[in-house]
């Protein structure tokens, strides 16, 4: 081949420069989102970390789909394990809802934030439990609604998915 790319190197490299500045623009606008603080603790151990990391690679890469959803699965997870930690076995498979009341009761998260994390649920919700396809929480519905693409409708999904991540993440951070 003397030094030429193979179409699998082709795509890619080709991949990667064709989208690298809003790649950029992402890891810019979670940097900014990011607790300012030396050390970062995940209640519930290495997977919790890894949908943490997982939900950030996938939205700098523009897979908003796979950001949102990993991204809420930190938060329930997050939420579950801080509440074991602090002695209650009780909401092991809680729903989020019930997660976030509780957590709102126990003064773990506002009022303000409560709202946020439910707007994030009902986000998550029509990704990943059935919906007909012109059902009004559809990422198309919405888009079609509001005159804008699905992909874009899914970006800011993502993004509002996030916020609510690094609320949690700034919340257990320390230093």
């Amino acid at each position: 081949m003397n030094g030429e790319l193979k179409p699998s190197e082709q795509w890619l490299r080709a991949e990667d420069q064709g989208c690298f500045d809003e790649r950029v623009a992402r890891l810019e606008w979670l940097a900014s989102k990011a607790p300012r603080r030396q050390h970062w603790l995940f209640f519930g151990g290495w997977l919790n970390q890894q949908l943490f990391e997982e939900a950030r690679y996938c939205f700098v890469y523009g897979q908003f789909l796979s950001s949102a959803i990993l991204g809420f699965a930190f938060v329930e997870r997050t939420l579950a394990a801080m509440f074991y930690a602090s002695g209650r076995d009780d909401l092991e498979r809680s729903t989020s809802k019930k997660l976030f009341r509780e957590a709102q009761d126990e003064g773990w998260i506002s009022k303000e934030e409560f709202d946020l994390f439910e707007k994030a649920r009902k986000i998550r919700n029509p990704l990943t439990h059935f919906r007909t396809p012109v059902h009004e929480e559809q990422p198309e519905s919405r888009a079609f609604r509001e005159g804008s693409e699905p992909y874009e409708v899914v970006e800011g999904d993502a993004r509002q998915i996030l916020e609510v991540v690094f609320r949690l993440v700034e919340r257990n951070a320390a230093g």
